[in-house]
């Protein structure tokens, strides 16, 4: 190797490896401490799309001659060698399909699907791949080992066109960067909007009821947030039926719906402020039926429709 030649990964300089776990423990740190930082966006990424990938693909390829070509005509082996971009993209295809495999095995009920356990299945993944790597590159000779070497280039420096062209990459770079942050930062909308949504009672979107005794009560939570950029005046409807016909009701109190006229309340939210509602129902009759929720602005007639089915039996 010549003087002018620097190791950065190689024999007992396992940084590429350091590398990855460090980023995907960054990754898992800054939604906690920078949840609205384009920085955790970055280190996501780069945690789910590639350091799992390069991982395990560093414990299955630790060594610089990696692939076995034969021919037979005449007989002849030899090995070639991987270089870098190609193993970075054996990484993004490695990482797409060990999320794809964990997901799939979450959504089959043997582990809830949430950022934390997808999280910790990365991190695990990243972690026990990288400790296998260094393992195995251990255990090669050290010219046998992967490794990045920096070769300095005998090439003159840049003339003033090829450093203009340069600059005006680089800043182009940069304002594609900042341009990017601001839209990661922004109001994904950019247009006033109402939020309403409804869950079971313990706050659970899928323990909503689906399955009633007649007369037997029911309970959701309503929860609705006013981003309007004003003061706002709302009407709950809960009804049985498309029909907007509604009485006024107390919704402290149970409510028992029957097709035709459903029931109203009102209330007042000022902007980016947000109201919870418990409600109380019941139906009276058997039968399929599909319980709606509307959510009216009486200042920009606007409607939001959300609906529940249940049977009742």
């Amino acid at each position: 190797m010549a003087r002018s030649e620097k190791v950065i990964v190689g024999p007992g300089r396992p940084w590429d490896i350091v590398m990855v776990c460090a980023i995907a423990t960054v990754a898992a740190l800054l939604p906690a401490l920078l949840p609205s930082s384009p920085l955790a966006w970055f280190f996501g990424f780069a945690a789910v799309f590639y350091c799992p990938g390069y991982a395990i693909a560093a414990a299955l390829l630790p060594g610089r001659l990696e692939m076995l070509s034969r021919s037979f005509v005449p007989h002849q082996e030899r090995t070639l060698t991987i270089t870098m971009l190609e193993r970075s993209a054996i990484a993004v295809g490695l990482s797409a399909t060990t999320v794809a495999l964990a997901s799939t095995i979450m959504t089959r009920g043997l582990v809830e699907l949430n950022s934390l356990t997808v999280g910790v299945t990365i991190i695990a993944a990243t972690f026990i791949a990288s400790a296998v790597a260094v393992y195995r590159r251990s255990r090669l000779p050290p010219g046998d080992q992967f490794a990045i070497v920096y070769r300095p280039s005998e090439r003159l420096p840049f003339n003033r066109r090829e450093s203009a062209v340069a600059a005006m990459v680089l800043v182009a770079v940069m304002v594609f960067g900042v341009v990017a942050s601001s839209g990661l930062t922004a109001d994904p909308s950019g247009l006033p909007y109402s939020e309403f949504e409804v869950t079971g009672a313990d706050g659970q979107l899928d323990h909503l009821p689906s399955i009633l005794r007649p007369g037997q009560q029911a309970v959701v939570d309503v929860t609705v947030s006013n981003h309007l950029g004003r003061a706002a005046d709302y009407t709950l409807m809960i009804s049985l039926s498309d029909s907007m016909a509604a009485a006024p009701f107390d919704p402290s109190q149970p409510v028992s719906l029957s097709p035709g006229q459903g029931r109203s309340t009102t209330f007042t939210l000022e902007d980016e402020a947000s109201h919870r509602q418990r409600l109380t129902f019941s139906i009276d009759r058997p039968g399929e039926w599909t319980v709606f929720l509307r959510l009216i602005d009486a200042g920009g007639s606007e409607t939001l429709t959300l609906w529940i089915p249940i049977t009742v039996r």
